[in-house]
């Protein structure tokens, strides 16, 4: 039996901060997946995952941590509450959505869509957040598109003939030297 889960590592792109705790969250807008901890961010279709009626999620969020173990388990259903998962073992979880406490998802879509490029001669880029989008992205010929904006822009992540899913990296301050 195919497991019918969350897929793909979305959560690895969440923030670990505590004191922003909406970044903590994976969440789920207009069909699509959505997580940043604010120097990389993804929006991935839902289509990628096999989780069963992924239409409950809409407007919800999940916390990284709850993401990651729903991912463990071999059947996922979404409903209004939050998710309940069973595995081949009999075990059981019931995973609660996060409570934003009134605030709203984050504008993800302002961040992720292109803005008139530039030349640029060069950029710096942390190997540590291509590393963190080689784990969250669908990308079965593991390569990637880099769309260069700017020297100070972010950068923005596709994988050829992968579509709905984009990624964001912020790019790293230099002096304007790479020596």
């Amino acid at each position: 039996m195919d497991k019918e889960t969350f897929t793909l590592n979305v959560h690895e792109c969440c923030s670990d901060d505590d004191l922003r705790p909406i970044m903590n969250c994976v969440h789920f807008k207009g069909g699509y997946a959505y997580a940043s901890d604010s120097s990389v961010a993804i929006k991935q279709s839902l289509e990628y995952h096999t989780i069963i009626n992924p239409e409950c999620l809409e407007g919800k969020s999940l916390h990284r941590d709850n993401f990651k173990a729903v991912m463990g388990f071999e059947r996922a259903e979404c409903d209004d509450a939050g998710i309940v998962c069973t595995d081949h073992d009999g075990r059981a979880a019931f995973f609660e959505y996060f409570d934003r406490k009134g605030q709203e998802i984050p504008d993800f879509e302002k961040v992720l869509r292109p803005i008139g490029g530039q030349s640029v001669d060069f950029i710096g880029i942390s190997p540590k957040y291509v590393a963190i989008l080689a784990k969250a992205m669908h990308a079965p010929g593991k390569i990637f598109r880099f769309k260069f904006q700017g020297k100070d822009k972010p950068v923005l992540v596709d994988v050829p003939d992968i579509p709905n899913q984009i990624g964001l990296i912020a790019p790293a301050l230099l002096n304007d030297t790479l020596w």
